[in-house]
């Protein structure tokens, strides 16, 4: 019998988003006696964990992420993470981002593709100016993780627009899950995406300094399977969206392309500033960014599953089962939304267009984008997700007012949990076959 072990894990980290989880795969065995004991039972062998992170960041006190980080170096265990996904490039999302590189480490880094125009927007939306560090991670992602990470990951991915049709849904792994035996010889992870060219660089707005062996595209339609095809993520990256009347910053950061990705800092310095009266001139502080880099994670294939909630685990192992128990077929699907915008039925329908409803309906967790905002938000958008547990994560007391109570009453049918500075949540599933 082959299992699956799964940790979806919110941490307290107030007005922000720091999301976990875990992947541990048994494969079936054709031998008997194939284990090792502990505390006295046999413990059959399994691949992973694989190690997954969604966003890393707060805006309510760095100290809740730096525990929260703390904590996830611990369950690591010396590993480093798997995939680590950054929705989009807004202070509470990523405030957290080198610190977990530098403690943890990454082996894959995944940022959704924005024109280099777009991400300077976002940067000086955030109100960073030229010589802020920061910036840098606007202007060049791959070269600023290299300095400030000291190149603790292997790689970059960037997701194109998830434009046309998305992946197909298999009804079965991608193959069929490996015995004990074909799994101890297994090739290594050489990690999801295709590898670009020196020339594809210019295509991405990134700087060809050290990048070509640590960038990769996952194109539109692509999905990334892990351990054996037996669990997959599907990131989409909207690909409507787009800031108004841009087109003369875009002709601007155009033609000072080769001061930002290829020149000495004090000249990059020089043509930010620019850029950045240009902006104050133009936008304002107005609201240019909507990236938001949606992930799925699931099992592929049909298999019956038990969850427990956050009951204590040893009370649990005492009695052997509670109320909290439940068997089931289940994908122990997890639907990431960052700050993204479901803002009316369209936007959900292209979502779960590109998903397949067999991914988007019906997960064990759901994200309710933006900590629950109004603006990110549709009457009607929880009856259309079905969600087992919709998880806002956001500091109440801050100024924004998150969640709002519009969104909050919508998901109120579906088992709404509130992660803030105080309270974390974790789901832990098993699924067998």
């Amino acid at each position: 019998m082959a299992e699956i072990c799964i940790v979806h894990q919110f941490y307290p980290v107030g007005q922000g988003l720091f999301t976990t989880g875990s992947i541990r795969f048994t494969p079936p065995s054709k031998r008997t006696g194939r284990s090792f004991k502990y505390q006295g039972k046999p413990e059959p062998h399994h691949l992973g964990p694989y190690l997954w992170v969604y966003d890393c960041g707060s805006t309510t006190s760095k100290r809740l992420v730096t525990n929260a980080i703390e904590r996830v170096k611990i369950g690591c265990a010396g590993e480093r993470i798997d995939l680590l996904t950054i929705s989009h490039f807004h202070n509470d999302h990523i405030s957290g981002l080198v610190e977990l590189l530098g403690q943890v480490g990454a082996k894959t880094v995944m940022l959704p593709w924005a024109h280099l125009w777009r991400r300077l927007l976002i940067g000086f939306d955030q109100g960073l100016r030229e010589d802020d560090a920061e910036m840098l991670f606007f202007v060049d992602p791959v070269l600023y993780l290299t300095q400030e990470a000291d190149g603790r990951f292997d790689r970059v991915l960037f997701v194109r627009p998830s434009e046309g049709d998305g992946p197909p849904i298999r009804p079965e792994p991608i193959f069929p899950p490996p015995t004990l035996e074909d799994s101890e010889d297994r090739e290594k992870d050489d990690g999801p995406g295709d590898g670009i060219s020196e020339s594809g660089l210019n295509d991405l707005d990134v700087s060809g300094k050290n990048s070509v062996e640590r960038v990769r595209i996952l194109e539109s339609g692509k999905s990334i399977p892990v351990l054996h095809g037996v669990w997959e993520f599907v990131p989409y990256n909207d690909p409507d969206t787009c800031p108004k009347d841009a087109k003369g910053f875009a002709n601007m950061v155009s033609y000072l392309r080769e001061s930002l990705l290829n020149s000495a800092d004090d000249d990059r310095e020089e043509a930010l500033a620019k850029l950045r009266r240009y902006y104050e001139a133009h936008f304002g502080r107005a609201s240019t960014n909507e990236v938001s880099l949606m992930l799925y994670g699931g099992a592929v294939g049909t298999w019956k599953g038990q969850r427990f909630c956050e009951c204590d685990w040893p009370y649990h192992r005492l009695i052997g089962t509670c109320g909290c128990w439940k068997e089931f077929e289940t994908r122990g699907a997890i639907l990431l939304t960052g700050d993204g915008n479901l803002s009316n039925a369209s936007k959900w329908n292209n979502l779960k267009s590109y998903l397949n409803a067999g991914r988007a309906v019906g997960t064990s967790v759901f994200q309710v984008a933006h900590h629950g905002a109004l603006a990110n938000w549709h009457d009607g958008l929880a009856a259309a997700v079905l969600p087992s547990n919709s998880v806002f994560s956001s500091d109440p007391r801050h100024n924004y007012g998150h969640p709002h109570a519009e969104v909050l009453r919508d998901f109120w049918p579906f088992r709404p949990v509130q992660v803030d500075q105080h309270s974390g949540f974790s789901v832990h599933m098993f699924l067998d076959r």
